[in-house]
C-alpha cells in the first residue's frame, strides 16, 4: 500500500499580509501607539503563541483586532522572545548543578532584525498597503515599516494563529 504524504506547503493559506516594523519600545505600548494612530483596537489575546524548541517553552505575546466593517483580522506579534533554557553541567562546572540559561528565539528566524509584525487576514482587498505603511511610519517611536512579500517566508508555520 503506497504511503500518503501531505505537505504543508498547500495547507497554509497565503491570503494574508505581513508588514515588518522595526521600533524599540514594548509589545503593548507598540499596540497602543498602532490603535492610536490607524484607528484599530489591538487587545492582548488570552493565549500566547507557544512554541517547543529545544526542550524550552518559548511563549510570544500576541495582540489581535477583528475589524467586522472591513472583514479583516489584525495580528501583532513580536518577533522574539527571551526562553530559558537547561544546560548540563560541564566537568569544570564547580557544583555540578545544571545551569539556565536565556536565549533570544525569533518567531521569523530569516527576518532577525525585525522587531515585530502585523499580520493582516482579509476577505477582499479592503486595506491600502501605501497608506497603512506610512501612518506606521508617522509614528515617532518606529524606525521603519514596509510589507514582506510572503514568499520570502521560510517558516510560514510560525505565522498560524489559530
Amino acid at each position: 500500500m503506497p504511503a500518503h504524504k501531505l505537505v504543508l506547503d498547500e495547507v497554509i493559506d497565503e491570503s494574508f499580509k505581513l508588514v515588518a516594523i522595526h521600533c524599540s519600545v514594548e509589545e503593548y505600548k507598540l499596540a497602543f501607539l498602532l490603535n492610536k494612530h490607524l484607528d484599530l483596537r489591538l487587545s492582548r489575546s488570552r493565549r500566547d503563541i507557544d512554541f517547543q524548541i529545544r526542550a524550552s517553552r518559548v511563549l510570544f505575546a500576541l495582540y489581535t483586532f477583528e475589524d467586522q466593517q472591513k472583514y479583516c483580522n489584525f495580528y501583532l506579534v513580536s518577533n522574539f522572545s527571551k526562553g530559558e533554557y537547561r544546560t548540563t553541567p560541564g566537568e569544570n562546572s564547580l557544583f555540578g548543578e545544571t545551569e539556565m540559561t536565556v536565549k533570544k528565539t525569533h518567531l521569523l528566524p530569516e527576518f532577525r532584525q525585525v522587531d515585530f509584525f502585523l499580520k493582516i487576514e482579509e476577505e477582499g482587498n479592503e486595506v491600502s498597503e501605501k497608506l497603512l505603511v506610512d501612518k506606521i511610519k508617522e509614528i515617532p517611536q518606529v524606525s521603519t515599516a514596509y510589507f514582506i512579500d510572503i514568499h520570502q517566508i521560510k517558516s510560514k508555520e510560525n505565522l498560524i494563529f489559530d
